[in-house]
């Protein structure tokens, strides 16, 4: 009886240490990959802000007023001023319900 117990036992500390070591070995492969996932998401992220860092560089009002005016013509581009704009006021106040789409807005509906 002694020998089947400990053959049982011996079966079963087998067991446990290939499984320690399955596990082992899956859980270095884990972290070998959340690193290299660390390192994509670390890469991406400079990539997005030198993305961003580009766009802001390439939309410099004094870049974009020299395009529109090199390109006036070849665009039919207008320059933009100050009084080009509307207070905010006037846009609110306008009347709106002549439309050249035929659309009334919902705040004229009312009326």
């Amino acid at each position: 009886m002694k020998a089947f117990f400990y053959l049982c036992a011996a079966i079963a500390v087998v067991l446990c240490g290939y499984l320690t070591f399955e596990i082992n070995y899956k859980t270095r492969d884990t972290q070998k990959r959340v690193a290299k996932l660390q390192r994509e998401i670390a890469m991406e992220r400079e990539t997005i802000s030198v993305l961003n860092v580009e766009w802001a560089y390439l939309n410099r009002p004094e870049r974009l007023r020299i395009l529109s005016e090199t390109y006036f013509m070849e665009l039919r581009l207008m320059p933009i001023h100050a009084e080009h704009f509307a207070d905010r006021s006037d846009v609110l106040t306008a009347d709106l319900t002549s439309d050249a789409t035929g659309i009334t807005p919902v705040s004229a509906r009312g009326q």
